[in-house]
């Protein structure tokens, strides 16, 4: 069996990289999701295990000293992180992790995995952007922050294996479902045995 690797996706707030990712879950089995570790409380009817591990500070800390996260972040009060564990299982199983995060965590995960796959979803221009978040977030304030930060975050897409532009979504979906192939069948990650001539 092939070993997966993991498939980083991110893009500026507003340029599309939750629904695409949705979209390439639903349409490729092979790409799974790792459940992720919060020190925030669940919310609803989330469950332990299924939408989140629920750790305590001092638990995520440990963590962290341990080296048992691929990617972490504060996020306001709270922590997130990828564990090194989720993602190892998924690839043992031949499966692709799939990972919708910013671009630092893409980064970090590319310092954990090597062989992971980075696609950065480019909008189509900073105006559809500032249509989008206008849409979404409302208020010129937030909109202008949000704005100054893709332009930050749009630069490091030279560290990233792959651009997308997000201008129509099911192109673009089709898109990231060819990089995903192609990396796939990549002789040096064994996608066919040649063994066999």
């Amino acid at each position: 069996m092939v070993s997966g690797f993991p498939i980083v996706i991110s893009s500026p707030s507003g340029g599309g990289k939750t629904t695409l990712a949705g979209m390439a879950m639903e349409a490729d089995s092979r790409l799974s999701r790792v459940v992720t570790c919060t020190t925030r409380q669940p919310r609803g009817v989330e469950k332990n295990g299924r939408d989140y591990h629920f750790l305590s500070e001092k638990q995520f800390l440990s963590g962290i000293r341990r080296g048992a996260f691929a990617e972490w972040a504060r996020v306001h009060t709270h922590y997130y992180g990828v564990p090194k564990s989720g993602l190892r299982r998924e690839m043992r199983l031949g499966k692709y992790p799939l990972l919708v995060i910013d671009v630092q965590g893409g980064q970090s995960i590319r310092k954990a995995f090597p062989e992971a796959v980075l696609i950065f979803l480019v909008p189509p221009s900073l105006k559809v952007l500032r249509q989008r978040l206008a849409k979404r977030i409302g208020g010129t304030d937030n909109v202008s922050l949000r704005l100054e930060t893709a332009k930050t975050e749009m630069a490091q897409a030279v560290h990233y294996d792959y651009a997308v532009v997000n201008d129509k979504l099911d192109k673009a979906a089709g898109q990231i479902a060819a990089i995903i192939e192609a990396e796939r069948l990549r002789v040096s990650r064994g996608g066919v045995n040649l063994r066999r001539f």
